[in-house]
């Protein structure tokens, strides 16, 4: 359906915390101690984290061209990946755009402070789940010679 793609990868717990929080309470809010407390969070877990691998795999798959972009690795160095994109793309960015790109990186649309549940949300079974999906992908990237799970995603 497409001749080329661009698979953006997050770290799964991280995606999860913030897709949960999202879905809890908006765009800048952040989920209540009674909502991660909940059954509707373990609901999710088990629904997202499943959807987290088969994203990444279908495109993957199924993908003629496609290039992986890291999230993590695109807040830390925004303007060596976002040439890495356009490069992709075939479209040239003038240096003053990146510049701009950079003085903005933050953007408006960001949660105040990292206000996080006051204990683990995710229990061991979560985690082994989790890291499961997180090998399987970083299996797939690899025999695919892409560019592999970033190591702070990989279990200890």
């Amino acid at each position: 359906m497409f001749d080329s793609a661009i698979l953006l990868i997050r770290n799964p717990y991280r995606s999860l915390i913030a897709e949960f929080n999202r879905k809890c309470a908006g765009h800048l809010g952040h989920a209540t101690e009674a909502q991660w407390e909940s059954k509707e969070w373990p609901e999710f877990v088990s629904s997202y984290a499943p959807w987290w691998a088969s994203h990444a795999l279908s495109w993957m798959k199924f993908g003629r061209r496609l290039l992986v972009v890291h999230y993590e690795e695109l807040q830390r160095a925004l303007l060596s990946q976002l040439r890495l994109i356009a490069a992709f793309l075939n479209i040239t960015i003038s240096e003053e755009r990146l510049l701009c790109s950079q003085s903005n990186q933050d953007g408006y649309f960001k949660r105040p402070g990292a206000q996080r549940p006051s204990f683990d949300p995710f229990t061991p079974d979560m985690r082994q789940m989790i890291d499961s999906f997180i090998l399987t992908v970083d299996l797939a990237l690899q025999s695919r010679n892409f560019s592999r799970i970033p190591q702070e995603y990989l279990p200890r």
